[in-house]
């Protein structure tokens, strides 16, 4: 375990139970293995205050029970159709997510071992942020179409990865914060499907109130759970309506409005800029991604643009 003033990185390949449980932060757990398989269990993941967020494999076919963290709540999907999670006697189908509930306790069977993601969130906060997006608190979690989980499952990886490339992320409060909402907002708008319905007039009018907002706000880095909460609808709506009069998700323009913001602040530095700092502040999290994602719109890498920045506001100066 590498450890940080907010958070720690976990990578553990054992085949010793008890040596997986000493890292399962907050975590009760009972483990019997089926059969005469040799067990082998391998975990790779971040601790931070409020997330948990781990890539879990085990080799030989198992049960488990127990309790997840106090005042947590935690979602298990399965990485491997193969190997079927089945939670209280119940086995997932592809679009099913395994819930535990603070106080509710879990039990799972594996019978030909497992992986999967384990995401920890703090339950009050998951709970907010659904009545937020959905405008509904109960968290009825299942992803639409196989497309949906599928994106889910990539941002598990992408945030994990980028903290195992940049492990100093979780010595930064904005960067922890960043994680947490991320990986919330995945979840919520991957891992539920919106059964009601709204007319044209009604979605036009949503998205026209949401592009306003983010017009009205540019010197601020607007959320989805923001533009819900502005609108007073919910995200399928909110997103329907933004693609049917703009022609694209609003994640895509935000994306596009966060990166003109942090052009803005790379063309006019203070003394104290830094690439960084205003990637973090902008909402981005990989410095590499980015960097790609810069380039891709303006042609030059953001340090490219604070160099000239800087060269130029000397030469003035010097002038």
């Amino acid at each position: 375990m590498e450890k940080f003033r907010l958070g720690a990185l976990v990578s553990v390949d054992t085949r010793d139970f008890e040596e997986f449980c000493d890292f399962a932060a907050g975590w009760d757990i009972d483990h019997q293995l089926i059969g005469r398989t040799r067990p082998r269990m391998t975990v790779a993941g971040l601790i931070a205050p409020g997330l948990q967020l781990a890539l879990v494999e085990q080799a030989a076919p198992y049960s488990s029970q127990g309790q997840n963290p106090t005042g947590m709540i935690s979602v298990a999907v399965s990485l491997d159709q193969r190997r079927p999670m089945i939670h209280r006697g119940h086995s997932l189908d592809q679009l099913q997510v395994a819930i535990t509930r603070t106080g509710e306790g879990f039990e799972l069977l594996n019978r030909v071992g497992a992986q999967h993601f384990l995401v920890s969130f703090s339950q009050a906060r998951l709970e907010q942020y659904a009545v937020d997006v959905w405008h509904d608190s109960r968290l009825r979690l299942r992803f639409p179409d196989l497309a949906h989980r599928m994106r889910y499952i990539e941002a598990c990886e992408t945030i994990l990865n980028d903290v195992q490339k940049q492990p100093a992320l979780l010595a930064d409060a904005r960067a922890v914060a960043l994680l947490e909402e991320k990986l919330v907002e995945n979840l919520l708008l991957h891992g539920y499907a919106d059964t009601t319905d709204t007319n044209y007039p009604s979605r036009y009018h949503v998205a026209r109130r949401a592009y306003r907002y983010l017009l009205d706000h540019l010197e601020e880095v607007v959320s989805i759970r923001d533009l819900c909460a502005v609108t007073g609808a919910s995200y399928m709506t909110l997103e329907r309506g933004f693609r049917e009069t703009y022609g694209m998700a609003p994640q895509a323009y935000i994306k596009a409005l966060r990166l003109s913001r942090a052009r803005k602040e790379l063309l006019h530095p203070a003394l104290t800029t830094t690439v960084t700092d205003v990637a973090l502040h902008w909402g981005f999290i990989e410095l590499g991604r980015f960097s790609v994602q810069y380039r891709q719109r303006f042609g030059e890498s953001p340090s490219e643009t604070l160099r000239k920045a800087r060269g130029d506001r000397w030469r003035v100066v010097g002038d």
